[in-house]
């Protein structure tokens, strides 16, 4: 008899190149829990017989697989998680330097390279410029000049793909017992949490072609930097392009979430199923605070948009450039409020909670973006 505890489970995954054909896996993800699983249908013969007994016979018709994935926020392997989640990455390159004319914005063009502006972020006392194309020495858009001091740092920039066919993955599932693997995985939500005094914790589920065989693997995990609530912070502005000005909200806990609506196609003569595609998107946030004033009540009794952010900066890990460490920023553009409520314990503090939902901002031509800056330049 043989028999094994979870812990000696691992799940590996990797991004496929053509939706539906497996690849090898191309990174192993610390998890706290999630297996990949069997998703079973049948269809059952509850004619009747004469008797009392209710079925009569069943055959299985379709036989998919799903995987609910939980586990750490790090700085690496998020990458693949959050590539899922959105649909879209870009490698940013950064600069720095002093702008004169005009203060740059982001979606400004540049004359000579047609380099985008992806993202503005104050670090610090410092304003960093990331664009799509690498770029240094004199640039400008026409409007504004600058002089661009390259900055060596690995930028990862994700956004909502505008498309019903966004990445998909082959994902294994390996203990001492068996392995297996399931292609076509597609993330079908996508959730982000923090609570006060504890590890930022990603949740994904995924959903898959039919369970295969695959042969045992020895998992090798890449050493990375993690993220906490001690390291991270909430900011509300106006728009998008106020947040790094914002100041700091005292939060207890943060949670963002995305849903992707998946749908499953099954054709006749198989019990697999053919395509899976993701249809509308939706973005869902929710915190906890402190009650101490009506500021946050009045978004919502108000109907107040706002851009919010909520980032992570781990100053513990060894430095990427000067002043810049490991970190994410999860940005969305627009937040309509939706519910707001007070906690009403005689005996304790009150605090209050608000839910909100991400909507499609069309100054900003999105509804969410995701900055990630790690030590990795070759792994993606």
């Amino acid at each position: 008899m043989w028999a094994t505890i979870g812990r000696t489970s691992a799940i590996w995954l990797g991004k496929e190149a053509t939706r539906w054909t497996s690849v090898s896996a191309q990174v192993w993800i610390a998890k706290e829990s999630g297996v990949l699983q069997p998703s079973i249908e049948s269809a059952t013969d509850e004619s009747w017989y004469g008797v009392i007994d209710a079925v009569n016979d069943s055959f299985t018709t379709k036989n998919a697989s799903t995987l609910n994935l939980q586990g750490i926020v790090k700085d690496d392997s998020i990458w693949y998680l959050l590539l899922g989640a959105l649909g879209k990455y870009t490698k940013l390159y950064c600069v720095t330097g002093t702008p004169s004319g005009w203060t740059p914005a982001r979606g400004d063009v540049l004359s000579w390279t047609g380099a985008v502006l992806k993202k503005i972020v104050v670090i610090g006392s410092t304003t960093y410029y990331f664009f799509d194309k690498s770029t240094s020495g004199s640039i400008g858009n026409g409007t504004w000049t600058m002089t661009a001091t390259a900055v060596n740092i690995n930028a990862h920039f994700f956004e909502v793909l505008q498309s019903n066919e966004h990445p998909s993955f082959t994902i294994y599932d390996d203990d001492p017992i068996a392995g297996s693997y399931s292609p076509y995985c597609m993330i079908s939500s996508f959730e982000i949490s923090c609570n006060v005094a504890e590890y930022m914790k990603f949740s994904a589920e995924f959903t898959g072609k039919q369970m295969q065989t695959a042969s045992a693997q020895t998992p090798a995990y890449a050493s990375e930097n993690p993220f906490t609530a001690s390291m991270s912070w909430v900011r509300f502005a106006s728009d998008e392009s106020g947040l790094n000005s914002a100041s700091e909200q005292c939060v207890q806990s943060f949670r963002i979430a995305v849903q992707k609506n998946l749908a499953e196609v099954q054709c006749f003569g198989q019990t697999d199923v053919t395509d899976i595609y993701n249809q509308q998107f939706g973005i869902e946030w929710d915190f906890e605070a402190v009650y101490e004033s009506t500021t946050l009540r009045d978004y919502v009794l108000n109907s107040q948009k706002k851009a919010v952010r909520f980032y992570a900066v781990n100053t513990n890990a060894t430095a990427l450039a000067t002043g810049i460490y490991p970190s994410i920023y999860v940005d969305l553009m627009k937040a309509g409020f939706s519910s707001w409520s007070k906690t009403d314990s005689n005996d304790e503090l009150i605090k209050q909670n608000m839910w909100f939902t991400g909507q499609y901002s069309t100054d900003a031509w999105t509804s969410i973006e995701i900055l990630l800056l790690n030590g990795n330049s070759t792994w993606y």
